[in-house]
């Protein structure tokens, strides 16, 4: 029987290009279907005769019209093989084709988005992101538009922060940020990029930031998005995220003002979170059985314990509630305080100690008697009720010299 390069020589001297192209077809497939069999004991003779037809099409012994053709022919079959074979058989053609990659561009391309997309069915969501992010974006041989481009780019930014490598992942997101610059993107596109941006800053802690973006995509006009971009995250989905982002982010002004807009959001009333959202944004003591209502909306790293052994939620909690009781309590020992928070006097007093440093919190602490002295708003809140009393008579005294005056006018149009 005919050995695999005795064939490939043969057809290396046919000059009719016909002839030529389906006789390497003819091998692509029988190597294929060999590589597919259910024969460990073979695999190894069968790559390595993948390996010498694949390094053969690649040469420049064949013409780059055959050999691109070939090329795509054997990667389109590769999706429907088994997982093991297709990343076999993808891995071997990357491989051997990587000499000439400059000539194979487009081929290589697609052999890459197929093989990202069977590690990510698989959820190997890095290894998806490694292998996409192979494709060569800044290739100076193909034109390819802005709009592919930050496509690429977020999909890796999101394969690689679902695998929770977020230094990848930002850097992404930062790479998609400047191509979005050129106006390229559609809706959907626009989308996928926010999307993409909030889930790596809420990922990386930066809730606050991730709140803003959440609340951002709620503003899209479903109608105008791919279907299978309006399904991704729902109104309820990103609006649900965006009053969970700004609960666990750190207590301050910027917070406050998210909380507000969230809070006086119509759509919002209607989410299942919005009764803890209420008592958050009206500064009111978060009980346990609330808290832990609220945990099935949040996701794992949002509950994931960090160095100081509590989570971002328990954090958030510990600081919101210190901010309910500095306007009930003029002050509290770190033991009853550590008590009502739920945590030790020790967590209780740094927590105090690093909200009053960064001005998220008013008072002082006395580490001799282990206290803590809130500053009492009364006399700001007894200014302001002063200015509205103020405010109200004046008001009323206008109607009623307004009153006054149209009733004496009525009076002296009856004489």
């Amino acid at each position: 029987m005919e050995s695999l390069n005795e064939r490939l020589s043969a057809l290396a001297g046919e000059q009719d290009q016909t002839v030529r192209v389906d006789g390497y077809r003819v091998i692509a497939r029988e190597v294929v279907r060999e590589c597919a069999r259910d024969d460990k004991d073979a695999m190894g003779t069968t790559k390595a005769e993948l390996e010498t037809f694949v390094e053969h099409c690649v040469s420049e012994h064949v013409p780059l019209a055959i050999s691109r053709e070939i090329i795509t022919d054997m990667s389109k079959q590769l999706p429907s093989l088994e997982s093991d074979v297709h990343k076999t058989i993808a891995d071997v053609i990357l491989a051997r084709i990587q000499p000439r990659l400059v000539s194979f561009e487009e081929q290589v391309r697609a052999l890459r988005e197929d093989l990202a997309t069977r590690y990510a069915r698989e959820e190997h969501w890095t290894r998806a992101a490694e292998v996409l992010a192979g494709i060569d974006l800044d290739s100076g041989v193909r034109t390819l538009s802005n709009a592919f481009k930050l496509r690429k780019c977020v999909e890796i930014a999101e394969l690689y922060a679902e695998g929770g490598d977020l230094v990848q992942a930002d850097l992404f997101i930062s790479r998609a940020r400047l191509l979005r610059a050129s106006g390229e993107a559609d809706a959907s596109l626009d989308y996928q990029y926010n999307s993409c941006w909030a889930t790596v800053l809420d990922r990386k802690g930066k809730f606050m930031d991730a709140s803003d973006r959440y609340y951002a995509l709620a503003g899209y006009d479903p109608s105008t998005l791919e279907s299978q971009t309006a399904q991704k995250h729902s109104l309820v989905d990103v609006l649900t995220l965006a009053v969970a982002c700004a609960v666990i982010a750190p207590t301050g002004p910027q917070r406050l003002r998210m909380l507000q807009t969230l809070y006086k959001d119509e759509r919002c009333a209607q989410l299942s979170v919005f009764a803890f959202l209420e008592k958050v944004y009206l500064e009111r003591l978060l009980r346990v059985e609330e808290v832990l209502a609220f945990e099935r909306f949040l996701k794992p790293h949002h509950l994931a314990v960090d160095g100081d052994g509590l989570s971002a939620l328990q954090r958030a909690v510990v600081e919101h509630n210190l901010v309910s009781m500095s306007n009930v309590y003029n002050n509290i020992g770190f033991d009853e305080l550590g008590e009502l928070l739920g945590v030790s006097d020790i967590q209780a007093e740094k927590m105090v100690a690093k909200m009053i440093s960064e001005d998220r919190l008013s008072g002082r602490i006395d580490q001799v008697d282990r206290f803590v002295y809130f500053d009492s708003d009364a006399s700001t809140i007894e200014e302001e009720w002063d200015k509205q009393v103020v405010e109200v008579s004046l008001t009323l005294n206008g109607i009623v010299e307004t009153l006054t005056a149209k009733q004496n006018e009525t009076s002296s149009d009856n004489v």
